[in-house]
């Protein structure tokens, strides 16, 4: 879930009475292997928390206002970078590491040095997340209903692209970057080559919010959704396919989608909760190669080194479940 107000006066005392849970006993996932991290996240919720580079997983320590370079192979803590503001998002590309804190600076950082190198004032009311492709950063404007492109070669905003209300996540494909608004529900599409954005449809659920290509198709879930398979071409919904709960997030690996859910309970909460991580064939076979035991927060997912990752800053682990 990305950060944002709702229903704030209802769950107040719930959301504080679970972080002091958290603090104390972290969930777990039996079917995976984990390793300590930080732990606190605390509202509102980051969702792109972790990026992993060959052998190092990196992790956004909202709280600690800082990010945390982890060496996957001894598990242990290997780089701390400190940040101005919390941090809500990581991602890396165009061999540097990128990462976004709350109060709207996008950081460039050496990896190798785990040192920043550049500051860059995007200019934006609520940004959040961070994706790359198309050579370029990108990061939503939450509140601006506008999707903000950074240049690596200039280390510079350059082009903030008009999309629907309530940018949540970006997908790249055919020469277009695919963008999910998850308070209207439009998908656009945005030619990477002109800037130029087109709406493209508008998605059933309640609030899709996820995306993935796989196969030559959209995949998009979300808080009250399924999985629906689009045409990125088109927009048009090809099916929807029953997950047995709601979808976190969604990403693809070893030929098919991984998809964190949760309950309806819980989705109505907003929490990025899980009960179960469900794998997804592209015919629609849907099984469950992990179940949550106790509390596991969905902040970050990944697919890397033959294995799917779940960042969990509430509790405190960084899941590995093989693929």
């Amino acid at each position: 879930m990305h950060p944002r107000r709702m229903r704030r006066a209802i769950v107040a005392a719930f959301v504080l009475a679970a972080i002091v849970t958290a603090s104390a006993a972290a969930g777990r996932i039996p079917q995976a292997k984990s390793l300590r991290t930080c732990a606190a996240a605390g509202p509102y919720w980051p969702t792109m928390s972790l990026a992993i580079t060959g052998t190092n997983a990196w992790i956004g320590c909202k709280e600690q206002r800082k990010l945390v370079r982890i060496d996957l192979r001894s598990g242990r803590a290997a780089a701390t970078i400190p940040l101005d503001g919390a941090a809500i998002a990581v991602t890396s590309g165009a061999n540097a590491l990128w990462a976004l804190d709350d109060l709207q600076t996008l950081y460039r950082i050496d990896p190798a040095r785990a040192r920043i190198t550049k500051r860059i004032a995007l200019g934006t009311a609520a940004a959040y997340n961070l994706w790359f492709g198309a050579g370029s950063v990108w990061t939503a404007d939450d509140q601006g209903a506008r999707v903000v492109r950074v240049s690596p070669t200039r280390n510079a905003v350059t082009a903030r692209i008009p999309v629907g209300e309530g940018p949540a996540d970006i997908a790249f494909a055919g020469g277009r970057a695919l963008v999910i608004d998850h308070r209207d529900r439009t998908l656009f599409a945005v030619d990477v080559a002109t800037n130029r954005s087109t709406k493209l449809a508008t998605l059933g659920g309640d609030a899709p919010e996820r995306l993935a290509v796989l196969a030559g198709s959209l995949w998009v879930t979300g808080r009250g959704t399924q999985l629906f398979q689009v045409d990125p071409a088109t927009g048009k919904t090809r099916r929807t396919i029953d997950i047995r709960g709601t979808g976190i997030d969604v990403v693809s690996a070893d030929g098919a989608l991984w998809i964190p859910v949760r309950t309806a309970t819980v989705d109505a909460t907003g929490f990025p909760t899980m009960t179960a991580l469900r794998r997804v064939t592209t015919g629609g076979r849907v099984t469950t190669p992990a179940t949550a035991s106790g509390r596991v927060d969905v902040h970050g997912l990944v697919a890397a080194a033959g294995a799917v990752w779940i960042a969990d800053t509430t509790g405190g682990a960084l899941y590995r479940i093989a693929t």
